[in-house]
């Protein structure tokens, strides 16, 4: 017996005067947002922008994140966001279908656990050379650190061993990039997106920082090319590209692709840290049991309880607390009709915060990730399906790494009282007082 599919307009209707209440969706204590009571989907069609179907149903996640043909990611982020700016059109984010898949084929190598296992040695060092500067004894923002280590990580993992007058060159390029991404023009420039129609106003500061950032890289790829030498001791990223068979881009668009890199993984990777941090601060008997790990020596056991941390940080701290896909044509989505255009938006944190797939969801439990890992099915900060982050094990990975090569040096102080609450004008999640803690020797 067929069912005819429900249109948007049969689904619970968010009156426009509570669309402030989405925000109660997008920062922790979301069973208290007043929205449940529409159900697992509502439609919010807000004027001047797209129909929008908002779902926790799962069958309905499921199967929008298993269709790798009529939605599209990058859409999303061109009509509410200005990364079609900061990366460009032409980069794996914003392809679909065929497209995305072959380009994802190309960049995948680099961050599968064989490679992963290769760029231990460049974070173990990133971390003993910023690890001497953080204070001991007194509080400090470890945000900002993470922001070191991130940059850190990421220059020597991308591009390992270049000469160092050009090392230094770029170096600053990418931290004058970064400073221009951050700058106040530019966030106006962001926040206005969104209200005329997803069409990002030109701004030729942020054009000229990343013209100055690719022609480094190019410079690079070309000084590879030139001398290719004996690459078999080279571990990092770049090097697994050029002079390769995956190897099938111009200079000028593989720097692009490994600037994406960059900046794809700069501000999520130092939040997260910045958020573990914090986690560890407020739960006293977490940091007990890394401790305890870590005075005997224990690597095992140390790994294995901060990859607990790690799953359990991003859980409640996703820094993308939704996800999205936008119709590219008209079609079904678990008996809904989704017509062309049409956004669907997947509230993650709710998802991670439900009693339905989590027992006591609201409290800091790493040892509920010791036994089994994330469920990719309701443990969603990387996304999933076909776009799932493509560096999302590297992060994992690299969080871990971090954090062991710090903790087996320093212990994290309990602080008091309850975790700092997110940034409150941040469109993801980031610590609102900077991860503030306190080291102190081990």
């Amino acid at each position: 017996m067929s069912h005819t599919p429900l249109s948007l307009r049969e689904l619970p209707l968010l009156r426009t005067r509570h669309l402030g209440q989405i925000g109660g969706l997008m920062r922790p204590g979301t069973h208290r947002s007043p929205l449940l009571e529409l159900g697992e989907r509502f439609v919010v069609s807000p004027p001047g922008f797209p129909d929008m179907l908002v779902t926790h149903d799962m069958d309905d996640v499921r199967e929008l994140f298993a269709n790798h043909d009529d939605f599209s990611v990058g859409q999303v982020l061109s009509r509410f966001s200005s990364h079609d700016a900061m990366f460009g059109k032409q980069t794996l984010i914003f392809l679909d279908g065929d497209e995305h898949r072959r380009e994802r084929r190309l960049f995948a190598p680099p961050f599968q656990s064989k490679a992963l296992r290769s760029y231990e040695e460049l974070m173990v060092e990133v971390v003993e050379r910023e690890l001497p500067t953080w204070p001991v004894g007194e509080p400090f923002e470890f945000l900002k650190a993470g922001y070191d280590l991130a940059i850190g990580v990421l220059l020597a993992v991308v591009f390992g061993d270049v000469a160092p007058a050009r090392r230094d060159r770029l170096k600053q390029a990418v931290s004058q990039w970064f400073g221009e991404i951050e700058s106040r023009g530019f966030l106006a420039v962001t926040l206005l997106t969104p209200l005329i129609g997803g069409y990002t106003l030109p701004y030729p500061p942020l054009r000229r920082r990343q013209a100055e950032v690719d022609a480094v890289i190019i410079e690079e790829i070309a000084a590879r090319r030139a001398e290719p030498g004996d690459r078999s001791g080279r571990k990092d990223v770049l090097s697994r590209y050029v002079g390769t068979e995956l190897d099938q881009h111009d200079d000028a668009a593989l720097a692009r692709n490994m600037r994406g890199i960059l900046l794809g993984a700069y501000e999520t990777t130092a939040i997260t840290l910045g958020w573990i941090a914090a986690m560890l601060a407020g739960h006293p008997q977490a940091m007990a049991e890394l401790d305890a790990a870590a005075d005997a020596g224990d690597g095992e056991r140390l790994d294995a309880y901060l990859d607990a941390v790690v799953a359990e940080t991003m859980r409640l701290r996703p820094v993308s607390p939704f996800t999205g896909r936008r119709a590219l044509r008209d079609t079904v989505l678990n008996g809904i009709r989704i017509p062309k255009g049409a956004i669907v938006i997947v509230p993650i944190l709710l998802i991670h915060e439900s009693p339905r797939h989590y027992t006591d969801p609201m409290v800091f439990r790493p040892e509920r990730f010791l036994e089994e890992r994330p469920n990719g099915q309701t443990w969603l900060t990387f996304g999933a399906g076909a776009h799932r982050c493509l560096g999302a094990q590297f992060a994992l990975v690299e969080a871990r790494i971090l954090f062991r090569t710090v903790l087996e040096q320093r212990r994290i102080q309990a602080v008091p009282g309850p975790i700092e609450p997110p940034r409150r004008y941040h469109t993801g999640l980031s610590p609102a007082d900077n991860a503030r803690i306190t080291l102190l020797p081990r």
